[in-house]
């Protein structure tokens, strides 16, 4: 149910015509959402991401977002 809520909202940031800026700074609260509510470790972890791999695919494609 999270992960459809934060999908979501990758999509509305990213089609958003918000500053570049901003939305750098949205995509990291969101990131940082992310880590709190999955209790996502500190450092990249194999077992964690397999584990979790939807979560996984999602963080990261927000994290290269990022840098676009």
């Amino acid at each position: 149910m999270m992960l459809k809520y934060y999908t979501k909202r990758y999509e509305v940031i990213t089609q958003g015509t918000y500053p570049a800026n901003r939305k750098k700074l949205m995509l990291a609260n969101l990131m940082s959402e992310m880590e709190a509510s999955y209790d996502m470790p500190m450092h990249r972890n194999p077992d964690w991401d397999m584990q979790n791999a939807e979560i996984s695919e999602l963080y990261r494609k927000i994290s290269d977002s990022k840098k676009l």
